[in-house]
């Protein structure tokens, strides 16, 4: 099994997979197709830095779409993707760097210089030049056949009981996910579906872009900071069928907004 091969390949190549908004109000489509070639494009890239099958790699990325191609290019190698929220600091990161000893550690500037010395980096800007197909690239990896029981990622607890604990999730966990894509979730087939949490967060690895592509829905990111007002607009402009966010967005919208009736 290869979450990054069983599940983008199954759908055909101008099926839409992520609709990627950012903060100055550029709109981007993705589809599974050229998923699938910067996916394996960055697979290449991360071998010649020496990650292989079982090695963590850190992820210090927005909601973007170069979050989602270094966590499936971890996926279609076997490695194990290691997303951390960007709000992290040194202490935080020197903590996981120590209890995960990351291969390689792929972010944007502003997050990577939080982190302790030794960790080999990997900048957006490298992962552009990665992407960019007028430039010789490393051979891609063939997607790695992975037992059920293999590791697929490392996410690290909130710590409000003590120091956060890296949780060890399988490869079965992540179609496993399937369940609740269908029954919890919701996102169905030709849907849009937009779940808000920050990267770095077990739900943000399960329900940005796993869920929605387990039921055939687009995925939805929004790299800028949560504003009530343009949440609502965003939603409606885009046409979002399903939205899920934490308890204190619904809070903000509801007495910051003006919430309203919303097609879809």
């Amino acid at each position: 099994m290869n979450f990054a091969e069983d599940i983008l390949e199954r759908y055909p190549a101008s099926k839409p997979a992520l609709v990627a908004l950012d903060a100055g109000g550029n709109r981007q489509v993705w589809h599974f197709g050229e998923l699938i070639a910067r996916t394996a494009g960055l697979s290449g890239a991360l071998a010649a830095r020496g990650v292989g099958r079982g090695d963590a790699v850190m992820t210090l990325i927005g909601s973007r779409p170069e979050w989602v191609l270094a966590m499936l290019a971890c996926f279609r190698v076997g490695a194990i993707a290691m997303p951390c929220n960007v709000q992290l600091r040194r202490a935080d990161l020197e903590h996981r760097v120590a209890a995960a000893n990351p291969k390689l550690a792929i972010g944007e500037e502003r997050y990577l210089a939080e982190l302790p010395d030794g960790v080999p980096l990997m900048t957006l800007a490298e992962v552009a030049r990665v992407l960019d197909e007028d430039v010789p690239q490393e051979p891609p990896v063939e997607p790695v056949d992975l037992a059920p029981d293999d590791p697929a990622m490392v996410i690290f607890t909130s710590g409000t009981t003590g120091k956060p604990r890296g949780v060890l999730y399988p490869q079965r966990y992540l179609t496993g996910q399937r369940l609740q894509a269908e029954h919890w979730f919701g996102a169905r087939d030709g849907e849009l579906a937009w779940c808000t949490a920050s990267t770095g967060w077990s739900k943000s690895a399960r329900n940005v872009f796993i869920a929605p592509w387990l039921s055939g829905a687009t995925a939805l990111l929004h790299d800028a900071r949560f504003d009530p007002d343009e949440r609502l607009r965003i939603v409606e402009r885009e046409g979002v069928n399903v939205l899920c966010q934490a308890p204190t967005e619904y809070r903000m919208i509801a007495r910051r907004a003006a919430p309203r009736p919303i097609p879809g």
